[in-house]
C-alpha cells in the first residue's frame, strides 16, 4: 500500500465517522510565537483544546506537515528519524472520548489497513485502568500485549516523574508494531519502555482530561483537576505506519523516500546499499532536501534568524553530505522536483512554489561553497593557535563553532585534528551541541505557555468574540464600546501582559478592543493603520499601529488626551489620508507582481512584500538583475494599466473554487476554508484581505526607483505611486536642471556636453606623459618584503584596470616563487580595482587571498572576495589605499605567526 493510499484512507476513514477533512497548516504557526515550526497535528487546534475555539466542529481529522529538529543529529543514521515528516490526526473537543477512540484506532489499523492483529501491541498509563480496560474488553488485546508505564512515557506532556507544564493534559496510549511476534513478549515489570529494535510505535493517543496546577508546595508533583472538556489528540506517524505496511527496514526505503534515494545515488554516482556511511548521507540528503522543499514553499527561505537560520543550517548539512559523497558544484536544488512530483498531489504549494524553491536552494549552495572554505580557514587558523601554544587538545568549543557557524563537519574536523597531532575533545564539543539541542528542544516543542493565561486567553475564555472588520466599508465605527484595555508585559507583548480599567495621559503604551473596527491590523504584507480612538466622556487614544492576535485587533498606542474606560463608548476612526496612500501602494503592489510575470516568465514567484504609506517593497525569485529594458517594460505594463481606469472588484468563495479560477495566493501565507479574491480587472486575481482602491486610475503614477539583490536568487523592488512617484520625478527633474547650469548647457544638452567633456578628458591624458614606467613590474619587485613564511609585494599601480592587474599578478608570482603574494590596486582617484593571489606554498602557509580581499574592500568602502589563491574587488576611497596596503603584512602576520621584515631589494 504506498504511502498516499494511507493517507487517504484515514482521512476517508475518519470522515466516515463524522470528522470534518481539514488541510494542513503552515509549517509556520500563525499568532503563536511559542513556537518555531508547527510540530503536531493539534498545534492549529489549541484553542479548540482550551474550549475557547472558534470552529463550528467538534470531530476533525488532517494530515499535518511537520518540522522537528532537537534529533538533527540522528537523522539518516536511525530507521525513523526525520526532520520534516507527515502526522495523521483525528481530534474531538469535548465530544466523543476513549471508548470510542480507542477501537476506531484499532479498527483503522488492522481492518482498514489490515495490520495482522497479533503483530500490534499497546501501551498505558499505569493508573489509567479505564484505558486498558477498553483494550482488554472491548477490543480483546489479551493482558500480556498491554503494557503500563508510568508518566515519563505515557503521560503528555510530562518532563519528570509527577512534573510537567501547567495547562491541559492526560494520560496516552501509545500503538506499537512488534516485528518478531513469534519471540516472547518483554515482560512489563521492570520495564520503562518497549524496545525500539523490535517495536514500532506508529501511533499516540493522548486524552486530555486534567489541567495540572501548581503544587502546594515547590518541589512537589503538580496538582490535577478534571477539566470539564475531555479531548481526543491522536497522531499516527504515516512514514512509520508506511514502513510497516511496505516491509521496509526503515522509514527511507518505502515509496515516500525511494525516488529521492534513486535521484541522489544517480546524481552521486554512488548505489545505495553498497556502503553503510554513504547510505547515512544519502538518506540524510534526502530528509532534508525534502524538509528545506516544504519550508521554503511556506515562506521560509534560509537566512541568519529563527526559523530562517534553521532551514539554512538544514540545506547547509545536505550540502555537506554531497561535498562528502564527492559533489561539488550545486546539486540539491534539483531533487525539488522529485519533492514536488512525490509529494504535490497531496500538498500543492510545493509544485506552486518549486521554482522558488529550487533558486533559494541553489542561491544557499553556491553561497556555502565559499563558506565551506572559510570553515576550513578557520579551522588552520585554531589548530595552529593550538599548537603555537602547546596543547595537545583541541578545544570541542572550537569543534562546535565549526560546525555551528561554518557547517563543517565534526567527523572531518576530527580526522584534520588527529592528523595534526593532536586530541580532538570529544566530550567537550557534545556538551555544547547538548546546550544546543535543549536550546532547539524549547524552542521547537509545545510547551506549558501554549496553554498559558494571559489576556488574551481571558478573553477567550470569557468568550468575547473576535474582533469585527468593517474597514472595506467605511473608515469610521461609531458607538463602540471598549471590551478591554490591555497593558503589554515587556514591548508591544500584549498576550503576555495584563488588563486595566482606566487609561489616562502619561500613562504606558497600551492597546485597545472594541467589537466593531475599520482598523486594518498589519498583516498579506500591508502596515497597520493609524488613527484615533474617542470617547464620549472626552479622552482621546492615538492609534500609533494595529495588530492582530487569535482574531482580535488590537489598537496600539498612547492616550493623548483625557481618559478612557472599559466600557465606555467610542468613535473609531482611521486616519483617512494614511489609509488612502496605503491602498494605492497595496493595490499596485498586485499590479508589479502580475507584470514581473508578464515581462519575466511565470515562474518568478513572490517571497515577500511590504505596503506602506510611503512606498511599496515587493520580493521575487529571480537570479540575475533586471536589465534596463526588463524595467522600463515592467514600470510601463503597471502605468498603462493604471490609465486603463480599470475597476477593483472583489468577492469571498471557497479557497478550492478561487484556486481553480487561477487566483494567486501569497507566498508563505495561510488560508482559510473561505477567502477574498481580487481582481483588477481580468489583469490580476490574486487572494488578498488587505485595503484596496476601487479603480486602478485612482493609483496615479508608478515608478520603479531602486531594484536590488535580496539574497542571491531573490531581488527587491522600490516603488512610489501617486503624489510619491511625482514628488520623485520632480527631484529627479530638478537634479537635471541643476547639472544643465553647471554644464552651461540645455537641460535637452546635457549628456553632449557630458560625452564631449569626457572627450576632452581623455585626449588630454593621452598627451601627458606617463608617471609610471610602462612595465610596473620592476618598480613592484623592489618593494618586496619578507613576513615569515611569505614573499609580498604590495602596490599601486595608476590607472591599471582589473584585466590588466590579474596579468601582472601572474608576473610577480613567477618572479616570487611558490611563496609569493601579491596585493596590487589600479584605477585612479577613489575608484580602487584590486588583486590579491598568492603562490601553492603561500597557501598552504595560512594565506587567503579571499579573506584578504574581503578585508581591504571593508577598508577602501568598497568589497572582495575570491579563491585562497586569488581574488578581486574594488574599493571606493583612493585616500585609504596607502593604510589598507601597510595592513598586509601585519595580516600575514597574524595568519602564519610570523615576524614582519623589512623591505627588501629584488632577488
Amino acid at each position: 500500500m504506498r504511502g498516499r493510499e494511507i493517507r487517504e484512507r484515514f482521512l476517508r476513514f475518519f470522515e466516515e465517522r463524522g470528522h470534518k477533512r481539514l488541510p494542513s497548516d503552515s509549517l509556520v504557526p500563525k499568532g503563536d510565537p511559542t513556537l518555531l515550526f508547527t510540530g503536531a497535528g493539534m498545534n492549529q487546534f489549541k484553542d479548540m483544546f482550551l474550549g475557547k475555539g472558534t470552529l463550528s466542529w467538534k470531530r476533525v481529522c488532517t494530515a499535518q506537515k511537520c518540522l522537528r529538529v532537537p534529533d538533527l543529529e540522528k537523522v539518516g543514521a536511525t530507521p525513523r528519524h526525520h526532520t520534516f515528516f507527515e502526522m495523521l490526526g483525528n481530534f474531538s473537543f469535548g465530544d466523543y472520548f476513549k471508548r470510542e477512540c480507542i477501537p476506531w484506532e484499532w479498527e483503522f489499523f488492522t481492518e482498514e489497513l489490515g495490520i495482522p492483529k497479533g503483530q500490534l501491541v499497546v501501551s498505558v498509563f499505569e493508573e489509567d485502568g479505564e484505558a486498558a480496560g477498553i483494550w482488554q474488553e472491548v477490543v480483546g488485546l489479551p493482558p500480556e500485549r498491554i503494557y503500563r508505564f508510568d508518566d515519563r512515557e505515557n503521560f503528555w506532556p510530562a518532563e519528570a516523574r509527577g512534573k510537567g507544564p501547567n495547562g491541559p493534559c492526560g494520560p496516552c496510549s501509545e500503538i506499537y508494531f512488534d516485528a518478531r511476534p513469534r519471540d516472547p513478549l518483554p515482560n512489563n515489570r521492570g520495564l520503562r519502555s518497549l524496545p525500539e529494535d523490535r517495536f514500532t510505535e506508529i501511533g499516540n493517543c493522548v486524552f486530555t482530561q486534567f489541567e495540572r496546577r501548581d503544587p502546594a508546595r515547590a518541589g512537589e508533583p503538580g496538582v490535577l483537576e478534571p477539566l470539564p472538556q475531555k479531548n481526543i489528540d491522536v497522531g499516527l506517524g504515516l512514514e512509520r505506519i508506511t514502513a510497516v505496511l511496505q516491509g521496509a527496514l526503515n522509514n527511507f526505503e518505502t515509496d515516500l523516500f525511494l525516488p529521492l534515494l534513486t535521484a541522489i545515488s544517480h546524481r552521486t554516482r554512488r548505489r545505495y546499499g553498497a556502503d553503510p556511511l554513504d547510505d547515512i548521507r544519502i538518506r540524510r540528503i534526502a530528509d532534508h532536501v525534502r524538509a528545506a522543499a516544504f519550508c521554503i514553499a511556506d515562506g521560509v527561505l534560509p537566512g541568519n534568524e529563527e526559523r530562517n537560520y534553521v532551514v539554512r543550517k538544514i540545506v547547509r548539512r545536505a550540502i555537506r553530505d554531497g561535498y562528502e559523497l564527492g559533489v561539488e558544484e550545486p546539486f540539491l536544488h534539483t531533487l525539488a522536483s522529485v519533492v514536488a512530483s512525490t509529494m504535490g498531489e497531496a500538498y500543492p504549494e510545493v509544485v506552486q512554489h518549486l521554482h522558488t524553491v529550487e533558486i533559494a536552494i541553489c542561491a544557499e549552495e553556491e553561497r556555502f561553497r565559499e563558506i565551506y572554505r572559510r570553515g576550513r580557514t578557520f579551522l588552520d587558523a585554531r589548530l595552529e593557535k593550538a599548537k603555537s601554544s602547546g596543547a595537545k587538545v583541541f578545544p570541542g568549543s572550537d569543534a562546535f563553532e565549526l560546525h555551528d557557524t561554518y557547517g563543517f563537519p565534526s567527523d572531518l574536523t576530527r580526522v584534520i585534528v588527529e592528523e595534526e597531532g593532536l586530541r580532538y575533545d570529544e566530550a567537550g564539543f557534545e556538551q555544547a551541541m547538548e546546550e544546543q539541542r535543549r536550546r532547539a528542544q524549547a524552542k521547537s516543542t509545545i510547551k506549558g505557555e501554549v496553554f498559558a493565561g494571559g489576556p488574551i486567553a481571558e478573553l477567550k475564555g470569557e468568550k468575547v468574540p473576535p474582533t469585527r472588520f468593517v474597514g472595506y466599508e467605511t473608515d469610521v465605527a461609531s458607538g463602540e464600546s471598549v471590551l478591554a484595555i490591555l497593558i503589554p508585559a515587556g514591548e508591544r507583548d500584549f498576550a503576555g501582559g495584563t488588563r486595566s480599567d482606566r487609561l489616562a495621559p502619561g500613562g504606558p503604551e497600551a492597546a485597545l478592543l472594541v467589537g466593531r473596527s475599520p482598523f486594518y491590523a498589519e498583516g498579506g504584507g500591508q502596515v497597520g493603520d493609524r488613527g484615533t480612538i474617542r470617547a464620549e466622556g472626552g479622552g482621546t487614544f492615538t492609534v500609533a499601529d494595529c495588530r492582530g492576535i487569535d482574531g482580535y485587533t488590537l489598537h496600539i498606542g498612547r492616550m493623548t488626551e483625557g481618559a478612557i474606560r472599559r466600557g465606555e463608548k467610542v468613535e473609531v476612526r482611521v486616519d483617512a489620508d494614511w489609509r488612502w496612500r496605503v491602498t494605492k501602494n497595496h493595490t499596485a503592489t498586485h499590479l508589479l507582481h502580475k507584470a514581473l510575470k508578464v515581462v519575466l516568465g511565470e515562474t518568478v514567484g513572490q517571497a515577500g512584500s511590504l505596503v506602506h504609506p510611503e512606498y511599496l517593497r515587493f520580493d521575487f525569485t529571480w537570479g540575475e538583475k533586471l536589465t534596463e529594458e526588463q524595467r522600463r517594460a515592467i514600470e510601463d505594463l503597471v502605468n498603462r494599466r493604471v490609465m486603463e481606469a480599470i475597476p477593483v472588484t472583489w468577492d469571498v468563495k471557497p479557497l478550492e473554487e478561487a484556486k481553480a479560477e487561477g487566483a494567486v495566493m501569497m507566498f508563505g501565507e495561510k488560508y482559510g476554508e473561505r477567502v477574498r479574491v481580487l481582481r483588477v480587472g481580468d489583469f490580476s486575481v490574486e487572494l488578498c484581505g488587505g485595503t484596496h482602491v476601487s479603480n486602478s486610475g485612482n493609483i496615479g503614477p508608478f515608478r520603479i526607483t531602486k531594484e536590488q539583490a535580496l539574497g542571491a536568487g531573490v531581488r527587491r523592488i522600490f516603488a512610489l505611486t501617486g503624489p510619491g512617484a511625482i514628488e520623485h520625478l520632480r527631484g529627479r527633474e530638478e537634479s537635471l536642471e541643476e547639472a544643465a547650469r553647471a554644464l552651461k548647457a540645455p537641460a535637452e544638452k546635457v549628456l553632449e556636453r557630458i560625452e564631449a567633456l569626457q572627450k576632452e578628458l581623455k585626449e588630454a591624458k593621452a598627451r601627458k606623459p606617463a608617471s609610471t614606467p610602462l612595465n610596473p613590474l620592476p618598480d613592484l619587485l623592489r618593494s618586496e618584503r619578507v613576513v615569515g613564511p611569505f614573499r609580498l609585494v604590495a602596490g599601486r599601480v595608476e590607472g591599471a584596470e582589473i584585466g590588466e592587474l590579474r596579468a601582472l599578478a601572474s608576473s610577480l608570482l613567477k618572479a616570487l616563487g611558490p611563496t609569493g603574494c601579491v596585493a596590487i590596486a589600479g584605477g585612479e582617484g577613489d575608484s580602487v580595482p584590486f588583486v590579491i593571489a598568492g603562490g601553492p606554498q603561500a597557501v598552504a602557509a595560512g594565506f587567503r587571498a579571499g579573506s584578504l580581499a574581503r578585508e581591504l574592500g571593508a577598508r577602501l568602502k568598497g568589497g572582495g572576495g575570491g579563491k585562497p589563491d586569488l581574488a578581486q574587488g574594488e574599493g571606493k576611497d583612493g585616500e585609504a589605499l596607502a593604510s589598507a596596503l601597510e595592513s598586509i603584512p601585519a595580516a600575514l602576520e597574524s595568519a602564519s605567526g610570523a615576524a614582519v621584515d623589512t623591505p627588501r631589494g629584488p632577488t
